[in-house]
């Protein structure tokens, strides 16, 4: 896939934060000089175009745009600050004080988010292997600043890296993490959403083996947990046979102790 990156319209500066993604992702720039989004991909041969933002890089692709945003994650938080119900989430974790959680399938955030936020000593890593995904999640992260401080901080705990799950498994010791969690993406999508619709078009959407099961219980010190739609055959295809579902039943975390 390739990509070029360029600013808005309103020529903003080159400022540390683009060098250092330019720097991190090896793309192209390209500079806007008035040209439309259209015309630079027509012009550069691109299949989608970056264009960066004071808030954070956007990707304009196949008549998508795409860009971080926290609303799964703020909406879910901000249930558990009015109602005081615990996501589902947490109690599939069982995330302790100074755990190390390592997310397998970051994609926009949220789960990653969400384990931020309920356990601020916790270490929270989220791999992302579309590397699109990874540039604009890990940025869009990293600029985001909101009024709701609680927000803020959640978010900037998270470390992002670009990388396929099982690469990154192979680096590891054992027992390197205290839960491994995975959320892939699922065949059939429950909503059918605007921010969902390029996240999809971008996404690595190749199922779970049990090999990818097996090294996360090897580098797991205590739970592995999966994610997935209520009812799903891929429990039984990974050895997975202890669950936790949600209240509205759509969702199924199925669970490894270890």
């Amino acid at each position: 896939m390739k990509l070029v990156v360029t600013t808005t319209l309103s020529k903003i500066d080159m400022n540390e934060f683009l060098a250092e993604f330019l720097i991190e992702t090896n793309l192209p720039f390209i500079a806007r000089e008035d040209r439309s989004i259209v015309s630079i991909q027509e012009d550069y041969r691109a299949d989608g175009v970056i264009v960066w933002n004071r808030e954070g890089p956007v990707l304009y692709i196949k008549g998508e745009k795409f860009f971080y945003h926290p609303s799964m994650a703020k909406t879910r938080i901000s249930f558990f600050r009015q109602t005081g119900t615990n996501d589902p989430l947490i109690n599939a974790l069982g995330l302790r004080n100074n755990d190390k959680l390592l997310d397998c399938t970051l994609g926009l955030g949220a789960d990653a988010t969400v384990a931020s936020y309920f356990n601020p000593s916790a270490q929270v890593v989220a791999l992302e292997s579309s590397s699109p995904i990874a540039w604009i999640v890990k940025w869009g992260m990293k600029l985001y600043n909101s009024k709701m401080e609680w927000l803020n901080e959640a978010i900037h705990r998270i470390e992002v890296i670009n990388s396929e799950h099982l690469a990154y498994f192979k680096l590891l010791p054992d027992s390197s993490f205290d839960i491994v969690y995975f959320d892939p993406m699922f065949r059939k999508p429950l909503l059918k959403s605007t921010a969902i619709s390029p996240l999809r078009l971008l996404a690595n959407h190749n199922p779970l083996t049990p090999s990818s099961i097996e090294e996360a219980c090897r580098i797991a010190r205590r739970r592995v947990v999966v994610k997935e739609v209520a009812g799903s055959e891929e429990f039984d295809q990974l050895g997975i046979n202890t669950f936790i579902s949600s209240p509205n039943n759509k969702i199924t975390y199925g669970i490894i102790d270890l």
